[in-house]
């Protein structure tokens, strides 16, 4: 497959995506359905980023009752995968602050800093799948959360920053301490 067949293709998924977004405001059942095929998974691990899995179930749900509520009001249809993140994102925040207020706070404390460059070899670390999900468990909620939006659903840094209602800055800083949080976990794991 060639670039512009990739580019064709995209676009193609995203002109999809668009209509269905529009159908399910119209109240379309199998359009919102289809909209819960396409994100229920990577939903469920976003949410899983937060907390234990039985809890990420109940918080799944939450989501999309809310999505249901909201699709009508939403005036961009092309921009649901950042809104829908958006809500996901505030339903797993509210969670955390009913359970733990200090866990919220450390959500909205990240300092600036400015970005490095890895190494061939730390890049090859995080190529392991297997050592990289076991070590994202081990990381703190807003690194974890970072670290999904940008790598799992690939996200923009602008998108992340507007899901998580945060800076830019914010969003650069927090990426380049998860990242290097995730690094020294997986060396340790490997034994370096």
């Amino acid at each position: 497959m060639t670039d512009t067949d990739n580019k064709m293709s995209d676009h193609d998924e995203a002109l999809t995506e668009k209509l269905r977004v529009m159908q399910a405001q119209a109240r379309d059942e199998a359009a919102f359905q289809w909209l819960v095929q396409q994100y229920e998974r990577r939903l469920l691990y976003y949410l899983h980023r937060f907390t234990r899995p039985a809890e990420a179930a109940d918080l799944l749900q939450d989501v999309w009752l809310r999505v249901y509520l909201k699709l009508p009001d939403l005036k961009a249809p092309e921009a649901f995968r950042v809104w829908l993140y958006k809500i996901a994102h505030d339903v797993a925040v509210n969670q955390l602050r009913k359970k733990s207020r200090r866990e919220a706070a450390a959500f909205q404390r990240v300092d600036e800093a400015e970005v490095s460059a890895e190494s061939v070899d730390d890049v090859e670390l995080l190529e392991n799948i297997e050592l990289v999900h076991r070590a994202l468990q081990e990381l703190s909620v807003p690194h974890r959360e970072i670290l999904t939006l940008r790598f799992l659903e690939d996200l923009e840094l602008n998108e992340i920053a507007e899901v998580i209602s945060c800076s830019l800055g914010t969003v650069k800083s927090r990426l380049h301490y998860a990242r290097t949080a995730l690094l020294k976990i997986v060396k340790e794991q490997c034994g370096e």
